[in-house]
C-alpha cells in the first residue's frame, strides 16, 4: 500500500482554509458594510500576505509528516518546552474558537433554509456535539 503525501500546493490551500476559515465568507462583506469598499482592498492584502505563512506551514509539513504540528515545529527549533507552550496554547484556543466557528456555520444553515436564529442556534449546537464526539 502507498502512503499518501501532501504537496506544498494542498498544504497552501488547506493552511489558507485554517487561517481564514470561515470569516473569508462574512468578514468582507461586514467590513464593507462599516467601512466602505476600501476595506476590501486590506483584506486582500491579508489573503496576500496568508500565502507566505502558508507555504512555509506546507513545506515544514512536507518535510516533518508528524502529527504534532505546529507543536512539533517549535519542539525542533527551540525544545521541548517551547513544544510543550504551543501544544497548551492550541488545546486552549479550541475551546475559545469552536463555538464562534460553529456559530457562522449555523448562520449558514439558517441563511440555506430560511431559518432563523433557532435554526442557528439548533444547527451550531448540533455540530458543537458532533466535533466533540
Amino acid at each position: 500500500m502507498e502512503r499518501g503525501g501532501l504537496t506544498v500546493t494542498q498544504g497552501v490551500a488547506l493552511m489558507l482554509g485554517a487561517v481564514l476559515g470561515t470569516g473569508v465568507l462574512s468578514l468582507p462583506g461586514l467590513a464593507a458594510e462599516v467601512a466602505g469598499p476600501a476595506s476590501l482592498v486590506s483584506w486582500a492584502v491579508l489573503v496576500v500576505l496568508s500565502v507566505p505563512l502558508a507555504a512555509t506551514f506546507a513545506a515544514l509539513g512536507a518535510r516533518h509528516p508528524d502529527g504534532g504540528g505546529v507543536s512539533t515545529y517549535a519542539r525542533r527549533a527551540f525544545g521541548a518546552r517551547a513544544a510543550t507552550v504551543v501544544g497548551w496554547s492550541f488545546f486552549f484556543a479550541v475551546p475559545v474558537g469552536a463555538p464562534p466557528a460553529a456559530g457562522f456555520a449555523g448562520a449558514y444553515v439558517a441563511d440555506a433554509t430560511g431559518g432563523g436564529r433557532t435554526t442557528q442556534l439548533v444547527s451550531a449546537g448540533m455540530l458543537m456535539v458532533l466535533w466533540g464526539a
